[in-house]
């Protein structure tokens, strides 16, 4: 029998035993109770290392269970079973101390090895260390995120003997860790650098890689420790472990000693175990902080005329931070100034440099990072002492973006006394200021208005964020309702493949033994059509409206054909990309204002190449080149409607983005370079041609074509006359 005993409770007396049947096939030490008060009654006589829970019982729930074990069996893993998941439930369970989370309908090989980490996991937490994990879990259930994350330093640092400890954590849009909790008796040394970037001192590389550092002998001899008074201070032993997150580590955990004997290796697997207690809090504490916004946006748009919601907003985010006042502005994508402005005091707390639509060097929004600033202007970066009104004393500043997109700031003030915590709450607060992002992206209709030759406004495209969003030019991303759908959400790997496979096709119907194929080359047919009934089940499960459907609405089959509804609301951006450059090509007026508006949306949807976060897929390979060169093309077309309106810079950066995209392409080169020619800038030209001939030499062992060395040539010559006079 594999070590450990799993306990199962489901009400549902077939699941439970299914569940038993299916572990026990798997040499697993399994009994069942079919309700909550079983379940405990079985616990005060046997020891079980997990236990496996339905949410949904009657009279006791999953999660009421959950705190029951915690709270006498703090050493019991629990993993919590749904068929109604939701972010609520998920919350509560991360927050209660839960090991796993899984919805039901859940694959068996998941199931399996979920409980296998799980067993092992309280296998390695037996002994001394493992009534310290207990403590760790214990001290953050019982309070908020933040003094949670204090309490388990403390907890830390008692059971070790180390002198000092900090969490950092992961901001959301940027890429910076920052210092988030602290406890000890060196702040002030800690508190000397509070950000690093990713790769950049312990916290970033241990963020960036994902695994542990303690570096053998004293911090002064390794040059990646960056934070001096940290080594003036004596500290001489470093443990640092990663938070671990789904796809990414959601931060690092740091424990130190003035001791050289500190049991460095043991230290390390204490913070290890520690860390996934630690990792589930964070994400139950921040996915509270999302719901806090949602809730308090409830139906209404942060767009309304009123002011209402972004009021209430704000007031929220001032609250959350234990500011003073705030000034929350929506920022006009067109002009860039700020739209609307709602303050909680009498007076706007938004720099000069944003009210004149000068944000390019805001260190607030540059990378999406944020800044506190403490009491004393003269600390202050320069853009801010020369911009923010003389009223704000101790300001944070928050930009509100989502994937690149900025759509706002957020100024809170803590006032003159400051706030000793103010590094720690940015990281929350940026999280809140990224919902309110995508619930800005979620409400605006995506109304594009562009000016025709004669200044008059031409709307393009009305188009209204669907229910379902799915965008594979750059990354790929899979939204419902404006709200992002993590990879996380599906149990299958090849979900997402099969959502991009069928996105490709737009409508059009595949054949099964075609997804077979494609999905698992190697496998049996009989084998294969089991595997795609599971994926597609599951990619239903992941994208489909919730509750009881007739019919489903995006994934469809007739017989052995797979296709995605195209008469649903569903929005696929390479479809809209397509559709645009086709109506933007349409015209053969060179002032046609509606070709330029469709050409300039089109363009702008073009994130980045098919599926950009995997560029060695083969199998789209001829699609990515095909969208590539339809850029080409759009951006071409578009230049010479620019150049007809007299915008040469505008079209100079459309054939520098063609260029861009396709290198080799000789025609664009050429148009590029007569156009500088044109506009006296023959330096340049002659740079982009040495640019492109090395890159065609290093590439393919090419040559230019002729039409690009007579130009060349015809460039060169003019240039020695010019000299010679």
């Amino acid at each position: 029998m594999t070590g450990g005993r799993i306990l199962v409770v489901d009400d549902n007396r077939d699941m439970a035993n299914g569940i038993a049947m299916l572990l026990g096939e798997a040499d697993m030490a399994v009994q069942v109770a079919y309700s909550a008060k079983s379940a405990l009654g079985l616990m005060e006589t046997e020891v079980f290392q997990l236990v496996l829970s339905d949410i949904r019982m009657p009279r006791t729930s999953g999660v009421d269970l959950l705190k029951n074990i915690r709270s006498r069996w703090p050493l019991t893993k629990v993993v919590l079973l749904t068929a109604y998941g939701s972010i609520d439930s998920a919350v509560d369970a991360m927050k209660s101390g839960a090991s796993d989370y899984l919805t039901k309908p859940f694959d068996n090989d998941t199931l399996v090895e979920v409980v296998r980490r799980n067993l092992a996991a309280a296998a390695a937490s037996a002994g001394f260390d493992s009534a310290v994990v207990g403590d760790v879990t214990a001290a953050i259930a019982a309070n908020d995120l933040l003094p949670g994350l204090k309490c388990a330093l403390e907890v830390l640092l008692r059971a070790t003997g180390a002198d000092d400890g900090e969490i950092f954590l992961c901001e959301p849009e940027g890429s910076d860790s920052l210092l988030s909790a602290w406890a000890g008796s060196d702040g002030d040394a800690l508190s000397e650098r509070v950000r690093f970037p990713m790769g950049v001192g312990y916290p970033g590389i241990v963020a960036a890689a994902g695994t542990p550092l303690w570096p053998q002998g004293g911090l002064g001899d390794d040059p990646r420790y960056l934070r001096r008074t940290v080594v003036d201070a004596g500290i001489r032993s470093f443990v640092a472990v990663p938070l671990p997150g789904a796809r990414r580590a959601l931060g690092s955990i740091h424990l130190m000693s003035r001791r050289d004997d500190l049991p460095v290796p043991s230290v390390c697997a204490l913070l290890e175990r520690a860390a996934d207690p630690i990792s589930n809090a964070v994400r139950a504490g921040l996915g509270a902080l999302r719901q806090s916004v949602d809730r308090t946006c409830g139906s209404h748009s942060l767009d309304d005329p009123t002011g209402q919601p972004l009021r209430a907003i704000l007031e929220l985010m001032r609250q959350v931070a234990g500011a003073r006042s705030g000034t929350l502005a929506l920022i006009d994508p067109r002009s860039g100034r700020p739209d609307r402005v709602v303050s909680t005091g009498a007076t706007s707390l938004i720099c000069s440099h944003i009210e004149a639509g000068a944000w390019g060097e805001c260190p607030s929004i540059t990378a999406a990072h944020g800044l506190v600033a403490d009491p004393g202007r003269r600390q202050w970066p320069e853009y801010c002492r020369r911009g923010l009104p003389r009223r704000a004393a101790s300001p944070c500043c928050l930009p509100l973006a989502v994937d690149g997109d900025l759509y706002g700031l957020v100024v809170l003030d803590f006032g003159r006394e400051g706030t000793d915590h103010a590094t720690g709450h940015l990281v929350p607060l940026l999280t809140m200021a990224q919902q309110v992002a995508i619930r800005l992206r979620a409400h605006r209709t995506g109304l594009v208005v562009a000016a025709d030759s004669h200044d008059n406004a031409i709307v393009v495209e009305d188009h209204v964020v669907p229910p379902l969003e799915l965008r594979c030019l750059g990354p790929f991303a899979v939204s419902r309702g404006g709200q992002p759908i993590s990879a996380e959400a599906f149990t299958r790997s090849k979900a997402l493949l099969l959502l991009k496979l069928l996105a490709l096709k737009a409508g059009a119907p595949v054949n099964r033994d075609v997804l077979i194929e494609r999905l698992w080359p190697e496998a049996q047919p009989h084998l294969g059509a089991n595997r795609l009934h599971g994926v597609v089940h599951d990619l239903r499960a992941g994208i489909e409206p919730r509750g009881p459907e007739r019919e489903w609405q995006y994934v469809r089959n007739r017989d052995d054909l797979y296709y995605l509804n195209m008469t649903a609301p569903i929005d696929i951006d390479v479809s809209r990309f397509r559709r645009l450059v086709a109506q933007g090509l349409a015209s053969s007026s060179d002032d046609d204002g509606e070709s330029i508006a469709c050409l300039q949306q089109a363009v702008e949807l073009y994130r980045g190449d098919l599926f950009e976060d995997d560029p060695v897929a083969e199998w789209c390979e001829a699609e990515r080149e095909e969208l590539k060169a339809c850029l080409t093309s759009a951006l071409d077309r578009l230049a010479q409607l620019y150049l007809g309106q007299a915008r040469t810079e505008e079209a100079l950066e459309c054939f520098r983005r063609a260029t861009r995209s396709q290198p080799f392409r000789d025609d664009v080169l050429l148009a590029r370079m007569r156009l500088l020619v044109s506009c006296g800038r023959s330096s340049e030209a002659l740079a982009a041609y040495t640019d492109h001939r090395r890159l065609l030499q290093d590439e393919l062992d090419a040559e230019p074509s002729a039409s690009l060395r007579a130009l060349h040539g015809q460039l060169l010559r003019s240039l020695r006359e010019h000299v010679r006079t």
